[in-house]
């Protein structure tokens, strides 16, 4: 085919979608606008009847003009969405063609993909909406013989063109015709460029392997495990954008929520979907669900890195240890099966010496008459039968109290004085039905921990009562919440994502496989970036057993897209177990490899600046060391993982630990570290904070540092 001679055919082609999007615009703002004139009509209206006689209108009529008023609120909503898809593609109208022939057909299907799919007046599609079946074809199929899955079942057939094309400014700039899944240059074309600080949407060069992720919506749970810049987070999105499409009759944006590692990186991601079609989703850290649960404020998870990093607390690292691993979730889940069939430590309750309440009748209350409520249920039904009995108790004793007081005391004083010997006798028989029947976080995990080492005993009675509450402490109690009905699920919630899933021990994500039980899961997760010290090593084979699917399947991403080429190969260096990224082929600058100093460190950031980086970090080990560096630097935004950091802009230079960047990206990134052991963890920490950048990078370390690493100034083995 004559590329001088199509071209202008396929800018014709781009002209008349836009031109159908301009017409598109401008009809849905006409019928927006005359659907305010009618809202405003109808409440003028209804106002000036009431102002000349406030009776006018009677209930029944108010409500008719609510409803009316409703029907014209939501027709204008619907108008005013559909411009806003229109402007969305406007610029961009589509990004590939496949052309395609059924079997048995003889005529050629054109397929232009775009965000949203878009009709001519006649019905016909001028452009395909990416999520639909056909669509697959681009990402997973080349030029031959091939096929796609529809509702209707598999429809196979030859794929004789496919083409990629790349706009600028709203105007076809080129297309590329290709026997490839995705061209590469197109791909290097598009991710050569700077980023802004949002994630990016990829639905132009989604690869096979992470399509197939995208679009598996049969499995339950679906694990995607890949090295930093694999398009993990990206893929999530994509995801749920997808499964919006295929399930609009059960998914909207409401029903999914994503757990991300930090508020900064909620808003970072915040972008994503609206840009692909689709109503933004809840994004909420695992804390805020934790608190939630429990009621009360806990440690941030990166408090418990910091502790851990930069103190020699071997009760800490010992307690971490304990909680952390599938061993200590077992334990939990044997306690949480013993006391939903057993309940607590039942004992008979006693006044004095006299039995008040027998052991067995409370077993046989728990065991027996109460056996299909929940645990919580069971002995919130106890506590109010007892109550009711305790009522009976106070009536007497109060009617004896009564008469023995009665010659000492007036009418008045006597009801008081009779009150109180009532409430003193009784407190007691309070006492141990508390005791036994108001299981708190604290009382159960008290329990669980009967079997722990001494040390750990005595530290969680100690952070009891001072309030205190550990995060891998927090997460215990949250399961035992969920599990036994102490707080409720959130059955409102279809599809979960969660994000650096590395991060999460075995516990908590049993704990979110009881909070959602109505969910389906997209886990995401690298294995190298679980950093915390404490936790053993990350298998993604398990999270599926952690939500009851231990065959639930695994995507592996394999490329590295975020980072350059020389950036990919100085992360792989200093991992302590060979290369974990396959860099894609775009080259760039030598990171630098240097001994720190504030000089450099400045002089660094102006050159990153000058060199048009917009998105410029500074990532440090340890919060406190980010807190002392964003005093010395001039124009630069501290992350320190609180409700603030939504408030920073996408022109803003950022100085944070490393943990509250995971999964973000940056133009450049200045990573300074201090002297610190090489352990395969310390190692693991530094190729985390590293492979956050996309075009630049430098690492500024102590000097033993940089030398045990075996790099020089250009971040290349020495000679």
């Amino acid at each position: 085919m004559d590329y001088l001679k199509e071209l202008p055919r396929e800018q014709a082609y781009t002209a008349r979608v836009q031109q159908l999007l301009l017409a598109l615009i401008e009809r849905a703002q006409i019928i927006s606008g005359d659907h305010l004139e009618s809202i405003h009509a109808i409440v003028a209206d209804a106002w000036e009847d009431l102002r000349v006689k406030p009776t006018a209108l009677s209930e029944e009529d108010l409500e008719q003009l609510s409803a009316e008023v409703d029907r014209f609120v939501v027709r204008r909503q619907f108008a005013d969405s559909m411009a806003e898809r229109s402007r969305r593609m406007l610029m961009n109208p589509f990004f590939a063609r496949v052309d395609f022939v059924e079997q048995g057909a003889d005529q050629v299907e054109k397929i232009v993909i775009g965000l949203y799919s878009l009709k001519d007046e006649k019905g016909e599609l001028l452009v395909h909406d990416w999520r639909a079946p056909v669509c697959s074809l681009y990402y997973d199929s080349m030029p031959g013989e091939t096929a796609y899955e529809s509702p209707s079942g598999t429809i196979r057939g030859q794929l004789t063109l496919k083409r990629q094309y790349r706009m600028e400014n709203g105007r076809l700039k080129y297309y590329v015709d290709t026997q490839v899944s995705i061209d590469d240059s197109l791909l290097l074309d598009i991710l050569s460029g700077a980023s802004s600080r949002r994630m990016r949407q990829i639905v132009a060069t989604i690869q096979t392997e992470q399509n197939a992720a995208i679009r598996q919506d049969s499995a339950r749970v679906v694990s995607v495990v890949g090295s930093a810049g694999s398009g993990k987070t990206s893929v999530a999105m994509h995801r749920a954008a997808y499964l919006m499409y295929r399930r609009r009759d059960l998914l909207d944006a409401s029903k999914i929520t994503i757990l991300s590692p930090s508020t900064a990186f909620s808003e970072y991601v915040s972008g994503v979907l609206p840009e692909l079609g689709e109503e933004n989703i809840r994004a909420r850290t695992l804390r805020e669900v934790v608190e939630e649960l429990l009621d009360k404020k806990v440690e941030k998870p990166y408090h418990q890195l910091e502790t851990l990093l930069d103190t020699n607390d071997a009760l800490r690292l010992q307690s971490v240890e304990y909680k952390c691993g599938m061993d200590f979730l077992k334990q939990l889940e044997r306690f949480a099966d013993d006391f939903t069939a057993y309940g607590p430590d039942f004992q008979a309750v006693k006044l004095d010496d006299q039995v008040l309440i027998k052991r067995e009748e409370l077993v046989r209350m728990y065991r027996g008459e109460l056996s299909l409520l929940t645990p919580a249920q069971k002995l919130m039904r106890m506590h109010a039968t007892l109550e009711t009995r305790i009522s009976g108790w106070e009536e007497r004793l109060y009617k004896q109290y009564e008469k023995s007081f009665s010659d000492r005391y007036g009418q008045r004083e006597l009801r008081q004085m009779s009150n109180m010997a009532v409430a003193q006798r009784l407190q007691p028989v309070r006492a141990q039905l508390r005791a036994m029947l108001e299981n708190k976080g604290g009382d159960l995990m008290r329990r669980v921990l009967r079997t722990a080492p001494k040390p750990l005993r005595d530290a969680y009675e100690e952070n009891l009562a001072a309030g205190v509450t550990w995060w891998e402490d927090a997460v215990a109690e949250a399961y035992l919440a969920v599990r036994l009905g102490f707080a409720a699920p959130d059955k409102m919630i279809y599809h979960l994502l969660v994000d650096e899933a590395q991060d999460y021990s075995e516990t908590a994500l049993a704990m979110l496989s009881a909070y959602y039980p109505n969910a389906h899961v997209t886990l995401l997760g690298d294995p190298r970036q679980r950093t915390t010290p404490g936790m053993g090593p990350c298998d993604p084979a398990h999270w599926g057993a952690c939500f009851g699917m231990p065959d639930a399947p695994t995507f592996p991403l394999t490329k590295c897209y975020r980072s350059s080429m020389p950036i990919a190969r100085f992360c792989n260096r200093l991992l302590p177990d060979g290369d974990a990224l396959e860099p894609f082929g775009r080259e760039g600058e030598p990171p630098l490899a240097a001994q720190y100093s504030e000089a450099l460190l400045k002089q660094t950031l102006d050159r990153f600046r000058a060199a048009g980086h917009q998105s410029i970090a500074v990532i440090t080990r340890s919060q406190s060391q980010a807190d002392s560096l964003s005093t010395k630097l001039d124009n630069v935004y501290r992350l320190d993982g609180g409700e603030a950091d939504l408030d920073y802009e996408a022109g803003d230079n950022v100085v944070a630990c490393y943990h509250l960047t995971k999964g973000m990206e940056f133009d450049a990134v200045i990573v300074v570290w201090p002297e610190a052991e090489l352990t395969g963890d310390e190692r693991r920490r530094l190729y985390t904070a590293c492979s956050r950048a996309l075009h630049g990078l430098a690492l500024l370390g102590g000097g033993k540092l940089i030398k045990e690493l075996g790099l020089n100034e250009a971040g290349d083995a020495p000679a």
